[in-house]
């Protein structure tokens, strides 16, 4: 091969690489808008159409710099006046399948808003393995729910499995507005988490996070307890639970009545995802906390 066919071999060659690069940079860019417009997605008609008293329950939040766009529905109760409601953290499941599955809360006449924390669902992020930003989108959902004239924002709860579960834990440190929580299969002591749970956890934590103490205590619902607790904590938990072994949920109850809450647990024989098998002891929870006179909520 002359000196003219080497040179133009080379040319065709860099052109080539460069052609892929620019596929690959455009395909990572495609990629990147559609997650962004994840949470400003148009709702599927048929959905509403299939849920009529459903409605969207987006709204933006704002950390620092950060702005994140909220994905969520509000299903409100058949029942009239101002009706007892609850918010629910989705970190595992998307907000379509929580209408879905909380179907017979509403029929109790609770008013049922459920969104995705940042960076799961719908909702934009990252999510930083349930950071501050977790916990701010869940007050600025309570404020929503509060100023609502068919909502008693006296009778509000907040139900979170999975990573919703540590955003509610880590909104009962430092907001006293619900009456009652449910916590279901979350990590609630992540210092004490990291050296028990398994390698896919811990990928799962640096693939978000560096686990640095710092980062570690900031996530920890247990290190943040205020002295004195006044609301009722409903904690579901199963036994065989890997990911987040049982010791999380049994440490948090004793943490808890330590500081004056009312608190019930219920360990279940399955692992992390107890699915509707909890539905009894959530029927129970809310009757008695939310719809009853409420002598109960607080001790």
């Amino acid at each position: 091969m002359d000196i003219e066919s080497k040179e133009s071999a080379a040319l065709n060659s860099r052109a080539l690489g460069q052609s892929q690069t620019i596929r690959v940079l455009a395909t990572i860019a495609i990629l990147a808008i559609a997650a962004s417009l994840g949470a400003c997605r148009v709702v599927p008609k048929s959905f509403l159409k299939q849920h009529p008293d459903t409605a969207p329950f987006n709204f933006v939040v704002a950390l620092g710099p950060n702005k994140y766009q909220i994905a969520g529905y509000l299903t409100r109760s058949p029942e009239p006046g101002r009706r007892p409601a609850l918010l629910v953290l989705n970190g595992e499941e998307t907000t379509e399948r929580c209408v879905d599955s909380n179907a017979y809360i509403v029929a109790m006449g609770i008013q049922v808003a459920c969104i995705s924390i940042p960076g799961y669902g719908h909702s934009s992020g990252p999510s930083r393995y349930v950071g501050p930003q977790a916990v701010a989108a869940a007050q600025r959902a309570l404020d929503l729910l509060a100023a609502r004239s068919d909502v008693d924002p006296s009778r509000i709860a907040v139900w979170g499995a999975g990573h919703g579960a540590v955003a509610a834990g880590l909104l009962m440190d430092y907001d006293s507005r619900p009456r009652a929580l449910i916590l279901e299969s979350g990590a609630y002591d992540m210092l004490s988490l990291w050296p028990e749970t398994t390698l896919r956890t811990k990928l799962a934590i640096m693939h978000e996070v560096w686990p640095s103490k710092r980062v570690l205590a900031e996530r920890s619902v247990i290190r943040h307890l205020p002295s004195r607790i006044g609301c009722s904590v409903l904690i579901l938990h199963g036994k065989r639970d890997k990911s987040t072994p049982v010791s999380q949920a049994k440490s948090l109850a004793t943490a808890l009545r330590e500081r004056g809450a009312n608190v019930e647990t219920h360990y279940f024989s399955q692992g992390h995802r107890l699915g509707r098998g909890v539905s009894p002891e959530m029927r129970a929870f809310l009757q008695k906390n939310l719809l009853d006179d409420g002598s109960a909520a607080a001790s």
